[in-house]
């Protein structure tokens, strides 16, 4: 089983948005129907027992408004990706949520814009470092989206991790970053414009992880992790 650092960001945020009986996306159907008992087994009369009943139900409403957000369709998808990489041996290591800030702005498609990443995962092994952005989106939703692009957001992504993964007096010097836009529900397709930007889904993104060539010794993949 791979080596797996941190949590899925998607999951941390759409958790607090919930009562704090939700410990983790599995427990929300159970939680919620123990709630939907609990509220209706109260007593409705007197000041106390209906504050209780009050508060009882905003915890419900809670749980039902953040049904299929987009915040639990990305948590769920962020979910799946992560079960599907931890799969692999433990040659490889996954971080989770990552977030790298650069000492300078550096420029980026002609302007000096771009300093800061998030990431959904990154994975160190002997046979490189992969950046994994997930998407779990639905064909209409990608189609209409407005915001940054997803291909430019892992582009943008990759070039703040190599820089920060470089180092003047210790191999390897110049780690190169592959980046992956992983679509959950296989819909996203190739952008010639990001070539450096691979689309997979969870049915072949181990594969493609594992049959990458080999780029580095034990030490570099320490060395690397280090710097992770």
């Amino acid at each position: 089983m791979a080596i797996i650092y941190g949590y899925s960001d998607s999951e941390k945020r759409f958790l607090n948005q919930l009562p704090k009986e939700v410990e983790s996306i599995d427990d929300i159907h159970r939680v919620h129907k123990e709630m939907k008992d609990q509220y209706d087994s109260m007593d409705d009369k007197g000041i106390i027992s209906k504050f209780k009943r009050w508060n009882k139900k905003r915890q419900i409403n809670k749980i039902d408004d953040n049904i299929d957000s987009p915040l639990h369709r990305g948590a769920k998808g962020e979910i799946e990706v992560l079960d599907r990489l931890s799969e692999l041996s433990d040659d490889y290591h996954i971080f989770c949520d990552v977030h790298k800030q650069l000492d300078h702005w550096i420029t980026y498609n002609g302007q000096r814009n771009l300093r800061s990443a998030q990431m959904d995962f990154v994975v160190v092994s002997y046979r490189g470092v992969v950046l994994i952005e997930v998407k779990n989106w639905s064909s209409g939703f990608y189609r209409k989206h407005d915001g940054i692009y997803p291909h430019e957001q892992v582009d943008r992504a990759g070039r703040v991790l190599w820089i920060s993964l470089k180092s003047s007096w210790l191999s390897p010097t110049n780690p190169p970053v592959t980046n992956v836009l992983l679509s959950v529900r296989g819909n996203m397709e190739y952008d010639p414009d990001y070539k450096s930007v691979y689309v997979k889904d969870l049915d072949n993104i181990n594969y493609f992880i594992q049959n990458r060539r080999e780029q580095f010794s034990d030490k570099d993949v320490e060395r690397i992790i280090g710097r992770m």
